[in-house]
Formats: C-alpha cells, structure tokens, sequence
C-alpha cells in the first residue's frame, strides 16, 4: 500500500493527520515495568550494584534505588566513591529490613507488623523513604496504648517523625489517668514527668488526678525522688483543686509537711480560695484551667427559626472561633440528648414533630471521615430525656413517650450494641438534666406532668438504686446541665413562668446548691457541656410563645430562638458571649468531641 492510500484510509472528509493520532495511556506500564524490573533483581540481572547489609548482598539497580531514594540519589550522583564503586555497605541496618525495604522500592508495597515496624522505621528514616515512614507510622498510631504511648512518643522523637510524635504525645494526654498506671511512666526522668504535667491540654477533669500521678512517681522510689517533689508540685495547678482535698490530702501528705517549698505552694492555693478579693492579682497558669487539648464542641439537630425539627450538625472549635458542618443526622428530631464514649457521638431519643423517638444515632469516625450510624434503639420512646456516660456506659433517663412523664431508665452497653432497663427513677421527669459527679449519675430538675421541678436524685450503679439528694434552690426544666470539677451546674430553664438566667451550683460533697453568676440571656432548652474547663451554654430560646400544659409542648417565634453561646469560668464566677451559631435553634442535644483522641484526629 503506498503512502498516499494509507492517508486516503485514515483520513476522512479531509481532516488532518495530525487530529487522527491516538493518544492513548494503558495505566498498566508503568506497573508492568516495575514487576519486571523486581524479577530481574531477584534473579540478579542487569544489576549494576550490590548493596550489602549486616554481610548480606543484595542486588539491585542503581538507577531505580536513585529513583525512589534521596539517600541512594545522593550517594549515586554526587562525587562520593560509592558512585562508582559495584558493591555497597550500608551501616545501622538489619538486612531483613533491607529486603522489605527493596520490596517497596521495586513494588511501592510493604508489609508492617508488630515485629518489624521497630527495624523497619529507622531503616526507612535513613534511606528517605518517606511512604515506608508514613505507613510504619499509621501502623504504630492504631497500636497506641495507655502501656505504650510514652515510649512510642520517644521512639517517634528520636527518628523526627513528628506526626507520629503529636499522635502519641495526645493520647498521652488524652488519657492521662491511665498512663500514670503503667511502667513507661514510673521510669520516666523527672524533667520528662514535669513536661507532661506541665502541658496545658492534659485531658484531666480536674486537678487532683495530676497531683496523684506526681505522687505515684514519687513513692515509686521515694528514697530517692522525694527531693524532687518540689519540683514537680510547682506545675500541679493547686489552687484549681477543691479546698476540701488541699486540706484533707495536701495538708497531710507527710512528703509535703516535711517540705517548705511544697508547703509554700500548699498555701497558694489556699490563699485562692480564703481571699476571692485577692484573685485578679493572681496570673500564671497555675490559676488557670487547662485547656483539655482541641476540643469542639458538637451542636445536634433542635428546633430552627423555620418552625420544624432540624437535622442539622455543626461544630464549634473554641481555638479557632469558627464552625463547620458536620453530616445531617438521618432523622429531623428535637428534644434529643447528645453524648460523647470513646470518641464517639451517640444522639439519644427525641421528637420528630409527630411521635417521640426510640431511635438512637451514633457519629462514628471511619479513616477520619464522620458518618451516622443507627445503633440499637432505646427501650422506651423518650422525648426531653437527660442521658450521660458513667463507668464506659450511656444511660438515658425521664423523658416524655406522648402519654406519660417517665420514671424508668436504662444503660447501654456499646461493646454489645444493647440497652437494658435499670431500676426507675422516684419521679417522672421531663426535661431533666442528667450528669455524672464523683462516679454516681445526678438527674436534676424538670417537669413531672403538673409541675416543674427543683427536685434531684442520684443513682449509685454499685447499689443500682435512686435516692433523694438536696434540691435546687429554683425550680427549672428544660435546663442545661454540666459538671466541672466534680461541681454540677445548672444553667437557665424554666420555672413555670419565666425562662431564667440564674445558674446554681451543687457541691456533693457538702450536699447543697449555691447561686453563682448568671448568663447574659436568659435560656430555656438550652444545651450545657463542660469545655476546656468552663461551662458553655449553647443556644435556647429567650420566651414561650405558645405553651401547652397538657404536652408541654412549646411554639417560638422566629425572634425568641437564640444562636448565641456564652461561657462560664469558675474561677472568675463569670460569664462571656463565645459566638454565634449559622442556625437559631433551642432543644439541641449538645456534646464535646476531643480531636486529639487518634481515632478523630483526622477530621
């Protein structure tokens, strides 16, 4: 054929050659080129180097091992004698980690385990390959532990892997209390003890935890780490612990009575609380809540200025001032309850503006990317129940099912996906605050179907049984509900009349409530949570508008929904406005998700 009909059989109407070229890309060379090129290695052809581990040879190809390694491009191009020599020795590697290592150079896979990601890491720093580092990383995040985070932290340290470092060092601080039980603390070195508990986002309640972990060093080897107790006590934020504890703890530790400077600090923190007058002339972050690491607060359906149930999330950063869209829930549903368990979000009953709600939803986080998953519903259909985690379980209790304020309650147990009935509350409640203090379950307030409440109880899940506690001094329903420091706060609500700004405190230990500053605004169906060390009250609505004693039901206009938020500090006995949400809403479960759990650090 010649080449005037070849261009008469690929051309038509006159087109150009050049528009009838393919252009075409199988995805599949490069691939098959590599396959290739690994079998040469392994059978030694065409290879133009050997490198040498621990006395094992390992032939290769210079042009490849360049290629994928800055270490090997360095050594191969510069003026250095291995750029021309046939053999190589590399020091500080094992060659079973060299032979994974080729794998991946030649495959772009690699198998890491808990028996060689020790040797496999290191090796991959030296030579520079950046994926084998990423995956040996990955790997060791999801194996962190209470028993393992300190030494991996070093272990990340020691090879600049620093996002593997802030991963271990988080859940250090994540769960601080557990960490202090095991062997990697005990061995630390005391300026190593002091850089934790100094950290401002160590995740602990409140500050008696640290001041038992110091302790717990210390008596470790007491003969000779008591000297060092002054040291450590200067970083534990003893004005922020409870006076009952400085007296009846601090005061009788026999290490810190046979020490001026500990008895010193001992006294600091007793001025803090002896002279409230004095406490604007006190600064330094020893009077100062820690931060508890990045905490969002998660703000969860509620009724919208649009007057229906909403099924909208947002997220609120309280570092960055700023919110975000979390995934809709699957259901539009008010008077719901929100709580966080195992970095995890559970949305617990509700009303959907037609029926109330068994329905429980949970905000699961899967390679980082949040998803709502339907969980085992509640036994009982609750709208306005109070819910709250105790001893690794949810509880929910009270609530309104149509027909009858409810008495009954009931756990569940995520690790079986199953809730089970407990024994019923004294009194029907809706609208009740539930929260936990000092290991029991306090539900707080609400409305009993003729009556708005200041009543509390508390359940002891060792006896499984309710008992009376002291009232509030106002009566409330519909209140937010948070604990700090083993302190209970009870934020805005209802009274029957009017919708409150009032806040009160309950102290367990002495068994009372107490007035302290009120909010801004006054808030009913208002959301409360404990964040970064102070109260935040979230949203609410400022008036009823229409109010249907029968259901205790309410209606809003447009103008009485707020989407502020205001915080509480309990140092200063103050509060300030915080921000605004995108959506005016009230009757929103409300939670905190803490990023720095590993399992939500991708978000």
């Amino acid at each position: 054929m010649t080449k005037m009909e070849t261009d008469q059989l690929c051309s038509d109407d006159g087109a150009s050659l050049e528009d009838q070229r393919l252009h075409s890309f199988t995805g599949s060379h490069c691939k098959t080129m590599m396959q290739t090129l690994n079998r040469l290695r392994k059978q030694s052809l065409l290879c133009d180097v050997t490198v040498v581990v621990e006395g094992v040879e390992f032939p290769a190809h210079r042009v490849i091992l360049a290629a994928c390694s800055n270490y090997f491009c360095a050594m191969f191009t510069n003026e250095m004698s291995e750029s021309t020599k046939s053999s190589v020795e590399l020091k500080g590697l094992k060659a079973s980690a060299m032979e994974k290592l080729l794998e991946f150079i030649y495959t772009e896979e690699v198998e890491v385990t808990v028996e060689n990601v020790q040797e496999l890491l290191p090796s991959a720093c030296l030579l520079q390959l950046k994926g084998v580092e990423d995956a040996c990383c990955a790997f060791l995040t999801t194996q962190l532990d209470a028993s393992n985070c300190i030494g991996i932290a070093k272990f990340a340290e020691s090879h600049a892997c620093m996002g593997l470092l802030n991963a271990a060092e988080g859940y250090g601080c994540r769960y601080f209390s557990e960490i202090v039980k095991h062997e990697e603390y005990l061995s630390l070195e005391v300026d190593e003890v002091a850089k934790l508990i100094k950290r401002d986002d160590l995740e602990v309640e409140c500050e008696e935890p640290v001041y038992e972990a110091v302790m717990i060093w210390v008596n470790h080897n007491a003969s000779e780490r008591q000297d060092l107790l002054p040291t450590l006590l200067q970083d534990v934020r003893i004005p922020l612990m409870t006076p009952k504890f400085i007296t009846d703890v601090l005061d009788k530790e026999p290490l810190i009575r046979q020490s001026l400077a500990c008895r010193d600090l001992v006294d600091e923190g007793k001025r803090f609380h002896l002279r409230p007058d004095c406490r604007a002339e006190m600064t330094g972050s020893n009077f100062q809540s820690r931060s508890g690491g990045d905490e969002r607060l998660v703000v969860i359906g509620g009724f919208g200025s649009q007057q229906v149930p909403l099924n909208i999330v947002e997220e609120y950063s309280p570092k960055t001032k700023e919110w975000h869209s979390l995934p809709d829930l699957s259901r539009r549903r008010r008077y719901l309850a929100a709580v966080m368990h195992s970095a995890h979000i559970y949305a617990v009953g509700g009303y959907d503006g037609s029926t109330r709600l068994n329905i429980v939803e949970c905000l699961k986080f899967t390679q980082g990317q949040p998803t709502w998953v339907s969980m085992a519903p509640l036994n009982v259909k609750r709208g306005l129940p109070g819910a709250a985690v105790l001893n690794d379980a949810i509880y929910a209790a009270g609530g309104f099912d149509g027909n009858t304020r409810l008495t009954s309650a009931e756990c569940y147990d995520p690790r079986i996906d199953r809730w089970t009935m407990i024994q019923d509350m004294n009194t029907g409640r809706e609208g009740a605050g539930l929260t936990t203090a000092n290991s029991v379950l306090y539900s707080i307030g609400g409305y009993d179907g003729n009556s708005i409440l200041d009543s509390v109880e508390m359940f002891d899940s060792r006896s499984g049984q309710w008992s009376a506690v002291a009232s509030m001094k106002v009566k409330r329903s519909g209140a937010g509900v948070a604990t700090i420091n083993d302190m209970i706060y009870a934020v805005g609500g209802f009274n029957g009349s009017h919708h409150l700004a009032s806040v009160e405190c309950y102290n367990p230990r002495t068994n009372s409530w107490s007035l302290v500053a009120s909010m801004t605004t006054a808030r009913c169906y208002v959301g409360a949570v404990a964040i970064q060390g102070k109260v935040c009250a979230v949203g609410g609505c400022v008036y009823i508008h229409v109010y249907n004693q029968m259901s205790f039901d309410t209606r809003y206009d447009g103008r009485s929904l707020l989407n502020t938020i205001e915080t509480y500090d309990p140092v200063n006995d103050s509060w300030a406005l915080e921000g605004t949400m995108a959506q005016k809403r009230c009757d929103a479960g409300v939670s905190v998700l803490r990023m720095s759990d590993p399992r939500v650090s991708a978000v």
